[in-house]
């Protein structure tokens, strides 16, 4: 898919209809490649002689070339996206993506003078936000200057990091109360299935500090001195840099609360394990006495005591019942069972 934008007179974004090379106009200061087909990508380069990558190559990038500018000025930055269940949900997708678990994709941005090139493997609701957002123009920024695209992604992508780590907090408040409640924990929840939930959110909080540490990355690079050519946007790329800092510890915290719960949850099901063992354990020790009992009159010997009579069989049921119910009144009272 391509989309291809360019600036109105008031400076905000609008799209426009890409059905050919033909319409890839020089008036056009965003260029939005959503898995593109090669033929796509081949319009792109021949309109703009703008050499770009592929979808497969943006997974083999290195560490050290995630953030460079080449000798035509060219910036080049590769940077990870979080998508979490409903982030998956862009525009006419399914609701129902419950089942899917976060996952951080490379998106690449190339920065020229003239304009902005994005290429991303699938649709991403930041993108989506911000599409809305210059579209609206609410800041009165003149998105003429494809750095303010580059930068108001950016930040789009702090916002949707910030909403994930909201919806973890808020689910996390909802797993201690069913955790931490007796009652609840020991009628109505499936402590396996918790450990499962509390996973998955240890896997999201996890995905969620690599991406933070990789755009405080980017933030680093783009604040060195003639990284954007001007001045003007040290103010904007501080301030993504203090958001970032503090989602960061928001994420340690709530990593450390999950691991508490997981560690409160693991406990609770060592002890409920403990205790059906230790049922187990004490149900042999009820029955001895009686077995005992039973196996001596069982015994073909002519001097046991009440062996003879008419009442022998009850009596010796008796005294079976009683060695049965001493031990059971005792650990009743000991609390163990």
């Amino acid at each position: 898919m391509l989309e291809a934008f360019f600036a109105t007179e008031r400076g905000s974004l609008q799209d426009t209809t890409v059905r050919g090379g033909f319409d890839l106009e020089q008036e056009l200061v965003w260029i939005d490649l959503i898995a593109p087909t090669q033929e796509e990508q081949q319009w792109v380069e021949d309109a703009y002689g703008q050499t770009l990558p592929t979808i497969r190559s943006l997974e083999d990038i290195s560490s050290s070339a995630r953030y460079y500018r080449d000798d035509d000025g060219i910036l080049h930055i590769s940077t990870y996206f979080l998508s979490k269940n409903k982030s998956l949900q862009a525009d006419n997708e399914d609701e129902d993506n419950s089942h899917i678990l976060a996952t951080a994709q490379t998106v690449a941005f190339i920065l020229s003078k003239e304009r902005l090139y994005t290429l991303r493997g699938e649709k991403l609701v930041s993108f989506r936000a911000f599409r809305a957002r210059a579209r609206r123009n609410d800041y009165d920024i003149d998105y003429k200057d494809p750095i303010w695209i580059l930068l108001g992604l950016l930040e789009a992508k702090v916002d949707e990091l910030a909403d994930i780590l909201e919806d973890v907090h808020r689910d996390l408040e909802k797993y201690s109360t069913e955790v931490l409640n007796n009652h609840h924990r020991e009628n109505v929840l499936d402590l396996d299935d918790m450990v499962t939930r509390l996973a998955q959110q240890e896997d999201v909080l996890g995905k969620a500090q690599l991406c933070l540490i990789d755009l405080r990355r980017v933030l680093t690079f783009l604040s060195r001195p003639r990284a954007l050519g001007s001045h003007i946007y040290d103010v904007d790329v501080r301030e993504l840099t203090e958001d970032v800092r503090s989602l960061v510890e928001h994420d340690t915290f709530l990593y450390q609360k999950v691991r508490f719960l997981l560690d409160t949850t693991s406990g609770f099901i060592n002890t409920e394990q403990s205790d059906t063992i230790r049922r187990f354990s004490i149900l042999p020790s009820m029955l001895a006495p009686p077995m005992l009992i039973a196996s001596i009159y069982g015994m073909n010997t002519e001097s046991l005591p009440f062996a003879h009579g008419h009442y022998s069989f009850f009596l010796v049921i008796f005294i079976v019942l009683l060695f049965f119910i001493g031990p059971l009144i005792y650990f009743r009272a000991k609390k163990w069972i």
